[in-house]
C-alpha cells in the first residue's frame, strides 16, 4: 500500500496534550512575532528557577509554537505562519482537484502555545492533517487496477482480503501458484464525500464480475474511467491418461492398382501417463506445456495395403472373357490381308448374334461406328485401363453409361474389317495395348 498526496502526520482528534494558547490569531507580523516568542520564552524560562532535574528536562524538549485547532479539537503544532500558508495553499489545490470545482479553507485557527519539540510539523504533515478536517473530501483505501480505481474501503485490510478472496476463488487443490495479469495497487486517497465504500464483501462480489462498479472517482487532474477486468491467473499440475491414437502403416500390394487403398488391420489406440502445467485465466485455460509422458500401453498400427498393380501386372485377375468362342488370332505381329501388321488385341470366334459383356466394371465412353472397328464399343474402368470390343452386330449400351462386370453390351458381328463374325478385344493401359492373354482367367 502507498499514500497517495503529502506524507501522513499526527492527525485531528490523535490525543495532543493539554496546552494553553495565547489570543493572537496568525498570521502575525514578523518583527512582533519574534518578540513575543522571545518574552514568552524569557518569562516561561524564570518561571522555572528552581524545578527539579526533572522540570529541567522538560523545558529542553518543549518549545514555544503554535497550535492549529479545528472545532476545538487539536490538530497539529507548528513553527509559524508560513507553514500554515503553505500546507493550506496545498489543501486548498488537492481539495479543488478531487472536487474539480475550486475550493477555499477555512475550517482551522491557529493560536500561540507550547508543544513538544517533537510535535512539531512540517508543511507537508499539517497539509495531511488539514485534509482529514475537510468536511467535503473522505479518506479510504482505494484499489487502482492498471492504474485506474476500481473500488474503495475503510481500511486496507479489507482491500487485501478481498484481492484474497478473489484468488481463493480460482484456486484449488491443484493450485500450485496464483497471481494477477494486471498491475494491482492500494492506495490512501481521499475521494470526494459521498463516494461509495464499499465492504470486503462487495469488493470481492465487484472484482468477480458479479456486480457492476458503483464507485465513481474524482482523482486529481482525471477523469473516471472504466474499470479494468481484474486477470486471475492460476497455475496447475495435471495428471491425466491420454489416449495414443494408432499410426497408420503402409504396405505395398501388387494385387491392387495404383492407387487403390484398402485397411487390412484395424489399429487399437494406446494409452499414456501425462503431466502437464496449465495456465488458466479467471478459470479458463489460456496455456498447457507437458512435463512428463510415461508409456502405459503401446498403440497397434492400422496396416493400409497400397496398390502397386500397373500394366499387365494391375490387370491380372481383373477382367473376364468378353464372350465364350475360340482364340483365331493373338496380340503381336501377324499376316492378314496379304501383309504383316501389328495386331493390338485378341480376336475370338463365335455365331452372330452371340452376347459380349463387359470384361470389368467400367464407364461407357464410346459406342458407335470406328474405322475398321466397325461398330465399337470402348470402356473406361480406371486406373489408365480401357477396353474395346469391336466388329459387333449390334450396340446395346450409348455414351455415358455405366456397366458392371458380366453385363451384356453388344453382340457378335462381322462389321468393319472382319473376316467373319468374331469380337476384337483390346485391353489398353496409359493409352498403350497390352496382351490380353495374359490379363484374362
Amino acid at each position: 500500500m502507498k499514500k497517495k498526496g503529502f506524507s501522513k502526520g499526527p492527525g485531528r482528534g490523535e490525543g495532543y496534550p493539554p496546552y494553553q494558547v495565547a489570543q493572537h490569531p496568525l498570521p502575525l507580523p514578523e518583527v512582533e512575532g519574534r518578540r513575543r516568542r522571545k518574552d514568552v520564552a524569557a518569562g516561561f524560562l524564570l518561571g522555572l528557577t528552581g524545578l527539579s532535574a526533572a522540570g529541567a528536562l522538560l523545558v529542553s524538549s518543549c518549545t514555544l509554537c503554535y497550535a492549529v485547532t479545528s472545532d476545538g479539537a487539536p490538530v497539529a503544532y507548528i513553527q509559524g505562519a508560513e507553514t500554515y500558508q503553505q500546507a493550506v495553499e496545498r489543501v486548498e489545490e488537492q481539495v479543488s482537484a478531487i472536487l474539480q470545482t475550486d475550493y477555499a479553507y477555512q475550517d482551522a485557527q491557529v493560536r500561540l502555545t507550547i508543544a513538544p519539540k517533537q510535535e512539531i510539523q512540517d508543511p507537508g504533515q499539517l497539509a495531511d492533517s488539514l485534509m482529514d478536517t475537510v468536511e467535503q473530501v473522505q479518506a479510504a483505501y482505494v484499489l487502482c487496477i492498471d492504474g485506474t480505481p476500481a473500488g474503495a474501503c475503510l481500511g486496507e485490510a479489507e482491500v487485501q482480503a478481498a484481492l484474497q478472496q478473489v484468488k481463493d476463488h480460482y484456486s484449488g487443490p491443484a493450485t500450485a501458484a496464483v497471481y494477477f495479469g494486471n498491475e494491482v495497487e492500494v492506495v490512501l486517497d481521499y475521494l470526494p464525500s459521498g463516494t461509495p465504500i464499499l465492504t470486503q464483501e462487495e469488493l470481492t462480489q465487484q472484482l468477480l464480475g458479479q456486480e457492476e462498479a458503483q464507485a465513481v472517482f474524482a482523482s486529481a487532474g482525471g477523469q473516471a474511467k472504466p474499470v479494468p477486468s481484474l486477470k486471475v491467473y492460476t497455475e496447475e499440475l495435471e495428471t491425466y491418461t491420454a489416449e495414443l491414437p494408432p499410426e497408420e502403416e503402409e504396405i505395398e500390394d501388387a494385387s491392387l492398382l495404383v492407387g487403390e487403398r484398402v485397411q487390412r488391420r484395424e489399429g487399437v489406440p494406446g494409452k499414456e501417463e501425462r503431466t502437464d502445467r496449465v495456465v488458466y485465466c479467471c478459470g479458463e485455460e489460456s496455456k498447457r506445456e507437458n512435463l512428463s509422458t510415461i508409456p502405459v500401453l503401446a498403440p497397434v498400427s492400422t496396416q493400409i495395403a497400397v496398390g502397386t498393380g500397373q500394366g499387365v501386372e494391375g490387370a491380372q485377375g481383373r477382367f473376364l472373357w468378353p464372350c465364350m468362342g475360340t482364340v483365331t488370332s493373338g496380340f503381336g505381329n501377324r499376316d492378314i490381308f496379304g501383309s504383316n501388321s501389328f495386331h493390338r488385341g485378341t480376336d475370338i470366334a463365335a455365331a452372330q448374334g452371340s452376347p459380349i459383356v463387359a470384361a470389368a466394371d467400367g464407364t461407357v465412353i464410346w459406342a458407335g461406328e470406328k474405322g475398321t472397328y466397325g461398330n465399337l464399343v470402348k470402356l473406361d474402368h480406371g486406373n489408365g485401363y480401357v477396353t474395346y470390343y469391336a466388329h459387333c452386330s449390334q450396340l446395346l449400351v450409348q455414351a455415358g453409361d455405366q456397366v458392371v462386370q458380366g453385363q451384356s453390351i453388344a453382340q457378335v458381328g462381322a462389321t468393319g474389317r472382319a473376316t467373319g463374325p468374331h469380337c476384337h478385344f483390346e485391353l489398353l493401359w496409359q493409352e498403350e495395348p497390352i496382351d490380353p492373354m495374359q490379363c484374362l482367367p
